[in-house]
């Protein structure tokens, strides 16, 4: 099963594939797509988009598990553009017919650490432990796989530690 997380962002938005199976969790591909903050928001919608399908049809993954984002009531320009970015996964995930869930910080931070309250720092340390990655340089990255293997987890119950 081939699981594809994504980390919603306007400037960079973190994506990460793992490869499930019965005894192992293996990385397939990670990374992020960046815009450019000089462009209109319509290009960078469109950036996302294309680059979006693009990593869809090549990874051709089973889920996809979006991280829901929330939105601080002080930043609600934040909230508005994060609506944006999702509203362009969730055309992407339906144009190209792969099932897809969302799944809460929280969840993953108490799937992956044991409790709610865990920093990046945590999260992307276990990541790389649980994946074998030796190194693993972008926060955006690193909270894609976290996704994707929360999203394995809840699917199938397992748990690798």
């Amino acid at each position: 099963m081939v699981i594809l997380g994504l980390d919603p962002g306007l400037a960079s938005t973190g994506f990460g594939a793992i490869e499930c199976g019965r005894s192992a969790s293996s990385l397939l591909k990670c990374g992020y797509i960046r815009t450019s903050p000089r462009e209109h928001i319509s290009h960078r919608l469109f950036q996302i988009h294309a680059d979006l399908n693009q990593l869809i049809r090549t990874l051709g993954p089973d889920l996809i598990a979006i991280e829901n984002v929330f939105s601080l009531v002080k930043y609600p320009k934040a909230g508005i553009l994060l609506g944006g970015v999702l509203g362009i996964m969730y055309l992407s995930v339906f144009q190209n017919g792969v099932a897809m869930t969302e799944i809460t910080p929280k969840e993953v931070k108490n799937s992956l650490v044991g409790h709610g309250g865990a920093d990046k720092g945590q999260v992307k340390e276990t990541i790389k432990d649980l994946l074998g990655i030796s190194d693993l340089k972008s926060f955006h990255a690193s909270d894609a796989l976290a996704v994707a293997l929360t999203a394995f987890y809840r699917k199938t119950g397992w748990r690798e530690r």
